[in-house]
């Protein structure tokens, strides 16, 4: 047994060059630990798709310009009107390397046609930019909440409602 040691340490020794050998004396018995002093990028496939990078995906323009596009494309469905449903809907997409919006779905709705109308909006969206990671554009998962709020006033049917829609930084109120 005490041939061993030395033994299992010879090889590990004649198995690594100089560069990536320390050895740390621990009392008798000599330990090798391997140091790896490059960084080496592991490949990944052009189907992996991010949930966290270190440049997020956005809307051209940023933030101001989702909002006004909320604003003009997005219509309160009468349905919801009618019967005064609010709420936020939930929905999730994947920003593709160029930009463009895949695999859309709701994660959680409200119902009364709002549902399928923030997914009809964010359908109409123009391409985003991509997400990054290590500088290279990457396909991201993003998820985005469209709260949909009426302004609380008793009207008649017949005269124009009040609408707000409110996004995570901003509030945006419309006349329909």
């Amino acid at each position: 047994m005490k041939k061993l040691i030395p033994l299992c340490s010879l090889l590990l020794f004649i198995g690594c060059s100089d560069e990536d050998l320390y050895v740390s004396p621990d009392g008798d018995i000599p330990q090798a630990v391997m140091i790896i002093e490059e960084e080496t990028e592991i490949p990944s496939s052009s189907d992996d798709i991010f949930m966290v990078v270190e440049e997020q995906p956005s809307f051209p323009g940023g933030m101001e310009e989702w909002n006004k596009f909320l604003l003009t494309n997005l219509q309160y469905p009468e349905q919801a009107k009618s019967k005064g449903v609010e709420g936020r809907v939930f929905l999730t997409f994947v920003v593709q390397k160029d930009g463009e919006l895949k695999d859309l779905q709701l994660i959680r709705g409200i119902g009364g046609g709002c549902d399928e109308e923030a997914l009809r909006v964010l359908m109409e969206s123009p391409n985003w930019e991509p997400g990054k990671q290590r500088g290279r554009e990457v396909a991201t998962r993003m998820q985005v909440a469209i709260t949909f709020k009426l302004d609380g006033t008793k009207q008649l049917p017949t005269s124009p409602t009040r609408v707000i829609i409110e996004t995570p930084d901003t509030e945006i109120e419309s006349q329909n």
